[in-house]
């Protein structure tokens, strides 16, 4: 059988950490891997849950042919058990929680092992989590639960308290354009990794779309918003029609970038998220403060997390883009 994380090779460290889990004899009962989205945390739990079930495991993994396997490849293990929300974007409920504890009351069914993977672990709303605590409090010996999530701080302090956490790093960002050259992603290899957050599995995902392009002509509107050059209103009611999420994402690593150039001594030695954009970054950063950069940093996290509510996209836009008009006539920098 084919190692799939062999595949993404920036996957090896955390595989061998969870592998000396099993050899110290110390595998938790609960275990939250983290890290960004678009790195592949689903194949690293998968990987690892099929290695828990295997008859017949060595010590690269599962075997891939024994029945456990196939049944874990099919999706029909018994013992292999998932949590999702009903609807991508959605909340997970209770009643998946309770379901879940009334069938873990029983004992494995196939394996002596039983694994429960829930993702995205920070869609579970407060009674699901309050009901999975419970469960976590008092865990089974024979049942592993891994949370996935790339926003761990969402997830309540007492779940957070009960698991083990394993962070899955972005690879270096050399690594990751090798990588992406390899999947047939030329020219718009660097572009679309910064807008990916350097993740290479969501660059690969962006591939082939003009998103690239999209995201240029949002930064220039937004640079022209800072030199006046432009009506914030305006800009606001042409973002709105972008996915918010994307949007306030790449608005966030921008700001990031510039107070990384205005923290930064030695320009030779920075590294930024968004490299392709250097020039516009560098330019505007020469007329702001660290200050006020920080602060309009805050506001845009306040806006992401106002975006999953019913909040107006359109005004959140607007607040944001008024605001970053007036930076640019703000003092120097601290």
């Amino acid at each position: 059988m084919s190692d799939p994380i062999g595949c993404y090779p920036w996957l090896v460290p955390a595989r061998r950490r969870l592998a000396a889990y099993l050899e110290a004899g110390r595998l938790p009962q609960g275990l939250l891997i983290s890290g960004a989205a678009g790195l592949g945390k689903g194949v690293l739990a998968d990987d690892f849950a099929r290695r828990l079930l295997c008859i017949s495991p060595s010590a690269e993994g599962a075997c891939g042919t024994c029945q456990a396997c196939h049944l874990a490849v099919a999706g029909n293990h018994p013992d292999y058990l998932h949590i999702e929300p009903e609807e991508a974007g959605k909340r997970i409920t209770i009643d998946p929680v309770r379901r879940l504890i009334d069938r873990l009351s029983l004992k494995p069914q196939y394996s002596a092992s039983r694994v429960v993977v829930i993702r995205p672990a920070h869609a579970m709303n407060i009674a699901a989590a309050n009901s999975l605590l419970k469960t976590l409090e008092e865990p089974d010996p024979h049942t592993l639960f891994l949370l996935i999530s790339e926003r761990p701080a969402q997830l309540p302090a007492t779940v957070l308290s009960r698991c083990q956490r394993l962070e899955v790093r972005l690879p270096a960002r050399e690594d990751a354009l090798r990588w992406l050259h390899g999947q047939g992603v030329g020219e718009d290899a660097e572009a679309l990794l910064a807008m990916a957050g350097g993740a290479p599995l969501k660059a690969a995902e962006l591939h082939g779309g003009d998103l690239a392009q999209r995201r240029r002509r949002l930064f220039d509107d937004w640079l022209a918003v800072l030199r006046e050059e432009s009506d914030p209103l305006a800009v606001a009611e042409h973002w709105a029609k972008e996915d918010g999420e994307t949007v306030l994402t790449w608005l966030h690593g921008w700001i990031a970038d510039l107070i990384r150039i205005g923290s930064t001594e030695a320009p030779g030695a920075l590294r930024l998220a968004n490299a392709d954009l250097e020039p516009g970054l560098r330019k505007a950063a020469a007329g702001l403060n660290l200050r006020t950069l920080f602060a309009h940093l805050d506001e845009v996290d306040a806006a992401r997390r106002n975006l999953e509510g019913q909040a107006n996209r359109q005004l959140i836009m607007e607040d944001i883009l008024i605001n970053w008009s007036r930076l640019g006539s703000r003092g120097a920098r601290h």
